[in-house]
């Protein structure tokens, strides 16, 4: 429940940490990657409105000062458990199988996509959808990570842990874990093959 001041407006002193991931399990991931994966999925959604000028209304977004993350949906869209190359659109997939030009080409993409990031975010923790609008979604420029920490008053290794939580949990629900995994899997099987086959020259 988001908490107002007497002028009825959010009031960021009183954004709850209600449920971040723990310490142990942040480690296991490489937070400074996910950052990366994530902050691209948003210029995506970036490209995706500019790239379909006729189709604007439906993939622009807002988060509001609430920290609602609002969508206009098309009620003509037919949601597709299968795409014209044969992919699974379904919630468990991850949609950086998708090339730039996938979402040129499909506005089903650009949509589930949106769609996918608003569900992720409405499952944050008040703290953490803040993070993410700041980091996300503000223009032109985000408040720094020491801003943020002395207008929310939150303890600064509190908010340090929010804000990697908030970026695991919505690449974890996007299903960028395993992409990433895999990404990592092929560059390291890339080495060595490359190191075993090296032809040296001989004077």
């Amino acid at each position: 429940m988001i908490a107002r001041d007497n002028e009825g407006k959010l009031d960021i002193t009183l954004l709850e940490v209600q449920r971040p991931l723990s310490e142990e399990i942040i480690k296991e991931y490489d937070h400074k990657v996910i950052m990366k994966e994530i902050h691209d999925l948003f210029i995506q959604l970036e490209d995706n409105y500019f790239d379909h000028a006729a189709y604007q209304e439906y993939l622009k977004y807002t988060i509001t000062e609430d920290l609602e993350f609002i969508i206009v949906e098309d009620p003509s869209l037919k949601v597709k458990n299968i795409n014209e190359n044969n992919l699974k659109l379904g919630s468990e997939i991850s949609f950086k199988r998708f090339t730039k030009k996938d979402y040129k080409k499909s506005i089903d993409l650009c949509e589930h996509l949106l769609m996918r990031i608003r569900d992720s975010f409405y499952n944050l923790d008040e703290i953490e959808k803040f993070v993410m609008k700041n980091y996300e979604f503000d223009k032109p420029k985000p408040l720094t990570d020491e801003v943020v920490i002395m207008e929310t008053k939150i303890h600064k290794d509190k908010y340090y842990i929010s804000k990697k939580s908030a970026y695991i949990k919505m690449a974890l629900q996007l299903g960028l874990m395993d992409e990433i995994k895999m990404d990592s899997i092929l560059v390291s099987e890339l080495k060595k093959y490359i190191s075993q086959n090296i032809v040296t020259i001989e004077n």
